[in-house]
């Protein structure tokens, strides 16, 4: 912060000469010098504050970016890792899907095989209950 020269005593004197009381050209004179004392800030001060900032905007800038193509990288590997586990989980659940359309079928025929036998099991066992049936109590006359 820049210091600025304020000279009192001509100021309390041009506020005489413009009509003011000692009293209340003191007392103007007194709020402006502790005004200036808690730190006004100057055109010099804005200056180089506003400086500082577009330095420190062009830093954070800069780092930004930086980041940004690090952190745009980043995603990129970690979406192709994505894709790829995806596309491995994918055709291994495909494969098993596969398997077990093999089982089902497999096991249907199995099924389908069994109930053949067993259905034709029972026609042979009901035409042979049938010709028993007929002998011992017959109901239709013997050809």
């Amino acid at each position: 912060m820049n210091t600025i020269n304020f000279d009192t005593l001509k100021a309390a004197k041009s506020l005489q000469d413009a009509g003011f009381e000692a009293l209340q050209a003191e007392a103007v004179v007194g709020m402006v010098t502790y005004a200036l004392s808690e730190g006004l800030a100057t055109k010099e001060d804005v200056r180089d504050l506003k400086s500082s900032i577009n330095g420190d905007m062009r830093d954070l800038k800069s780092s930004t970016n930086v980041d940004m193509s690090d952190l745009k990288s980043s995603i990129n590997v970690d979406m192709s890792d994505l894709k790829s586990s995806i596309n491995g989980d994918v055709r291994d659940l495909k494969s098993s899907i596969r398997a077990l359309d093999v089982k089902i079928d497999n096991g249907l025929n199995d099924v389908i095989q069994k109930l053949t036998i067993l259905l034709g099991g029972i026609v042979i066992g009901s035409i042979t209950l049938l010709g028993v049936l007929n002998r011992v109590f017959p109901v239709l006359p013997a050809p």
